[in-house]
């Protein structure tokens, strides 16, 4: 089963954000078209992972997955349009990417795209007759999601 929501809002401060909901187990494309038109390639973007200890990590660098991803790198790949793709989603990957570029002379262009990623996990019980499907949707930051059962 495949499960995907996203939105896009432009944040006061001007930069672009993004809310992807995935389900746990899934691969996902974590989109970074908002600068996708300034550069010919991704060796001068730089991505950065906040999770829930609120402390950043650097993903890719310089056109490659950085070294310091060794938790998540065997999942990463990142696109022609330098959008970030991660395998097998885990609720260790719940929380904010943050993708910038850079020119030549190491001057950021143009503002932040920002990813907040969200896993939902649903899981069954069976009881003779009876069957209790359990959701539970992990969020970076505050939730502002609501499940809703159709």
């Amino acid at each position: 089963m495949f499960f995907l929501l996203m939105r896009t809002f432009t944040a006061a401060a001007a930069q672009q954000r993004s809310d992807v909901v995935v389900r746990d187990g899934d691969e996902v494309t974590l989109p970074a078209e908002y600068f996708r038109n300034m550069m010919q390639t991704c060796e001068k973007t730089t991505c950065l992972f906040t999770g829930q200890r609120n402390t950043a990590e650097t993903l890719f660098e310089n056109g490659k997955i950085h070294q310091a991803a060794r938790t998540k790198s065997d999942r990463l790949s990142v696109t022609a349009n330098c959008s970030l793709i991660i395998k097998k989603v885990s609720v260790e990957d719940v929380g904010r990417y943050t993708c910038r570029q850079f020119d030549a002379s190491g001057k950021q262009q143009g503002s932040d795209s920002n990813v907040h990623l969200s896993v939902v996990n649903i899981s069954e019980q069976k009881n003779s007759d009876e069957t209790i499907l359990i959701c539970s949707v992990l969020t970076y930051g505050g939730c502002s999601h609501t499940v809703k059962w159709l």
